[in-house]
């Protein structure tokens, strides 16, 4: 682009400068006299070649509300992804402590009422699995102390510490455990029901065992009154430990269960029909199979 001779201030000129010559004198020599093409211009009306940054008003109070909104919404979906996450209890595998192959936590449970509940039928379990083997040596003892049933006795005791110790747990333990980490009392109803009836064999079966007949494995009251009468008393020792254990069983469990019962008619959610309505959805098969990931 050619720029007009008259324009140009460094354009050979007749006149030549001297010290005293004002380069700024002749307005057409003044490159400043004109306004500047450029979007920043010295003459004239300047431009903001920045626009309006930094400068505050109703965009910067629009873009707070946005953010404000879209971190509402992250807190939102953070909440929801943990509800679900507790819904289906999706956990990393913590016990039992030396092999881990379930998730048991009751401090997952909101609800403190719940949460003590659980916990105490966790101890209540418990002290099944410690009175089962109690019982066992009780028989052993039986055994050595020369009861006429004392075989049978001893065969049945060790067949209970796997038999009832698995049982109850997968059978009452564990469904009363998910259904009380659930809060919908749709999804919860399933397994009440299931602990309803397995926790109600459950102390049929205390009471059985707490009477201690000869021969049914247990060494309970009859048996334990038996090795007192013929001075055994290291077989008397352990069978009255199981009986304590046995009776704990009866009334402690007793006492959970009627606690769980009434949790339920406090709950119109826990009902047969939602029961029944979630194990057609779902077969007892992908029930049971689902807790081994929860």
């Amino acid at each position: 682009m050619a720029y007009r001779q008259t324009n140009d201030p460094f354009a050979d000129s007749s006149q030549h400068a001297t010290l005293d010559t004002d380069p700024f004198s002749d307005p057409v020599k003044d490159p400043f006299s004109q306004p500047n093409e450029s979007s920043v211009s010295f003459g004239g009306q300047s431009t903001n070649a920045y626009g309006d940054y930094g400068r505050g008003g109703a965009n910067d109070t629009s873009r707070a509300d946005e953010l404000s909104r879209r971190e509402a919404e992250l807190a939102r979906r953070e909440q929801e992804l943990a509800r679900r996450e507790q819904e289906n209890a999706i956990h990393r595998n913590n016990w039992p402590p030396f092999y881990p192959i379930v998730h048991y936590d009751p401090n997952i449970i909101e609800d403190p009422t719940k949460r003590q509940t659980i916990t105490l039928i966790g101890y209540q379990w418990y002290a099944l699995a410690a009175t089962l083997i109690i019982n066992m040596l009780g028989c052993i003892f039986l055994l050595l102390a020369g009861a006429s049933e004392g075989g049978a006795d001893l065969a049945s005791s060790i067949s209970y510490v796997v038999v009832i110790g698995l049982a109850s747990f997968i059978l009452w333990f564990r469904p009363i455990y998910l259904g009380y980490c659930r809060t919908e009392g749709k999804t919860m109803a399933v397994f009440f029901y299931i602990y309803f009836l397995f926790g109600g064999f459950h102390l049929l079966y205390s009471i059985y065992m707490l009477v201690g007949i000869p021969s049914t494995g247990s060494a309970g009251l009859i048996n334990t009154i038996g090795m007192f009468t013929q001075g055994h008393i290291l077989a008397a020792v352990f069978g009255t430990i199981s009986t304590v254990g046995w009776a704990f069983q009866v009334l402690g469990g007793g006492f959970l269960y009627k606690r769980v019962w009434d949790f339920k008619n406090g709950n119109g959610d826990i009902s047969m029909e939602n029961a029944t309505n979630q194990l057609k959805a779902s077969s007892i098969k992908t029930i049971v199979l689902h807790q081994s990931r929860m």
